[in-house]
């Protein structure tokens, strides 16, 4: 089978200390990419050619690849089957839109839009046009989410009571990289909240099943903050910019079938020191289960990932080891993006549009209830 035919939007070529963002094209995506016989780059669209260009040079990509500036340019070319954008949220549909209406298949980052109502735009926009569609949110291939829900179901816990999660960003509470200084403006799109919080969502449907949630508590403790340049030795470049994103999370609510209670508290900042930045129980009547990792994104792994079980009756504590596969030969960033890819191509299931405006569905609803609580409507 011939490969299928990828054009890449946001592989940038600007000078590093220029990028915006967290450079999630080339370590998510093109290491993937790169090492599939299936897939095969063939065009870049940036805000430039000469962008593009630099990427091509960069990247070390085939001399011949294609490089556009203008997201039509794209949609028009015959050579190119699948889509895959990784920009910032709040351009998602600027730059998809044609490439939808042309018919090509399209992978959109979490979230979807930077809110519900576009991000319902989109899915409807691709239900007309009848596309095939993809959306990064792939807590569900992780295989240790994967492990979690395969010790539950063999009963090894028993009943399952409750389930808790505690997790910090790793980040500084009062301070964010200049990189994503947008995470500090909740307009955009792209902050703590929804991305962070909408991808939890999806490794606990994948591995206890969806959350309802039934109370949240949202609160912004640090209206200002400081932005800082690694490149620079984390130096102060713009000093009390005005921040309108929540930094503690805390929700509660219930998970089904198993109807069983879930509470969750995320925070933006450094955990205790010696403690993990995820910290995932699942209490059953005969034992429990605990997942640790430096780092809150399940989704991407982290090489200190552990999953432990506890024996009640016996009093032992044992590592259950994920399955392995191909993929963890990559970077970790890539590799549950690989699994993702790879359920795509097989015809496997995998989160679509419409399956996002599900999550963003519940991200509105916490939004709403957090305006409501602070009168800080920004909807």
């Amino acid at each position: 089978m011939a490969p299928i035919r990828v054009g890449l939007i946001g592989l940038s070529g600007a000078p590093l200390d220029e990028y915006e963002g967290v450079s999630w094209a080339p370590n998510a995506h093109l290491p993937y990419l790169k090492a599939s016989p299936n897939h095969e780059i063939v065009a870049l669209l940036n805000s430039s050619a000469e962008s593009g260009r630099q990427a091509v040079i960069r990247y070390n990509l085939p001399p011949n690849t294609k490089t556009y500036e203008k997201p039509e340019d794209l949609a028009a070319d015959p050579d190119v089957d699948l889509v895959v954008c990784s920009v910032r949220v709040d351009r998602h549909m600027l730059t998809v839109k044609p490439s939808i209406i042309a018919g090509k298949a399209v992978y959109v980052e979490w979230p979807l839009e930077k809110n519900l109502e576009i991000a319902k735009e989109v899915a409807d926009l691709g239900r007309k046009h009848n596309v095939k569609s993809i959306v990064g949110i792939q807590g569900a291939f992780a295989p240790i989410a994967q492990k979690l829900k395969a010790a539950i179901g063999s009963g090894r816990i028993g009943k399952v009571l409750s389930s808790t999660i505690t997790a910090s960003s790793g980040s500084s509470s009062d301070t964010e990289v200049k990189g994503v200084r947008y995470f500090t403006d909740r307009k955009i799109g792209g902050n703590p909240v929804s991305i962070h919080l909408g991808h939890a969502f999806e490794w606990i449907a994948a591995a206890l099943g969806e959350f309802k949630c039934s109370d949240s508590l949202l609160s912004n403790r640090h209206p200002t903050k400081n932005i800082i340049d690694p490149a620079k030795d984390n130096q102060i470049v713009y000093k009390d910019v005005p921040n309108n994103v929540p930094d503690q999370i805390m929700m509660q609510g219930i998970v089904s079938p198993l109807n069983v209670p879930v509470s969750i508290h995320y925070r933006v900042g450094q955990p205790f020191p010696g403690t993990p930045q995820l910290d995932w129980r699942v209490q059953g009547d005969l034992g429990e289960l605990r997942i640790t990792m430096s780092t809150f994104f399940l989704m991407l792994g982290s090489p200190d990932e552990k999953l432990e079980y506890y024996n009640k009756q016996t009093g032992e504590i044992e590592i259950l080891e994920p399955e392995k596969d191909e993929w963890d030969e990559l970077p970790i960033p890539a590799r549950n993006i690989a699994r993702l890819y790879e359920a795509f191509r097989k015809d496997e299931w995998h989160p679509d549009f419409d399956w996002a405006v599900k999550r963003h569905e519940m991200l509105d609803e916490i939004w709403r209830k957090y305006d409501k609580d602070s009168g800080d409507s920004l909807l």
